[in-house]
């Protein structure tokens, strides 16, 4: 999926970028000498944008999925362990890092089913 919208994205934006500067190097007229001493410039920008978008790209990638994955991960740990709970399992309890900010609803959960605990076994 974020293939299909980067792509497509990608294209448009080196377009208009080419675009953008055929046509300021037609209006601006540009003699000869200076032409001659701007391409190499102008062509050394377009490698250095043509090789780091993507190494960019890829990059903001990982680290979104690695975020991503540091995110939901508790989240789907605490729903799995509410599921078990909710077939029955009143052994369950939900672990997370005490500095995770679900860590509070975690604690209140365990609380509970301390007290469901004890309530079987009375």
């Amino acid at each position: 999926m974020l293939v299909s919208m980067a792509l497509p994205t990608l294209f448009v934006g080196g377009c208009l970028y080419y675009l953008i500067i055929t046509v300021m190097a037609e209006r601006i007229a540009l003699p000869d000498l200076m032409a001659k001493d701007l391409m190499p410039v102008i062509n050394t920008i377009n490698y250095v944008l043509l090789i780091g978008l993507p190494v960019v790209f890829i990059v903001l990638i990982v680290w979104a999925t690695v975020l991503s994955y540091k995110f939901l991960a508790p989240l789907e740990r605490l729903e799995e362990d509410i599921a078990r709970i909710d077939q029955g399992d009143y052994s369950v309890r939900v672990q997370l890092a005490r500095d995770h900010d679900l860590s509070p609803i975690a604690g209140v959960i365990n609380h509970l089913m301390d007290k469901l605990d004890d309530k079987e076994r009375r």
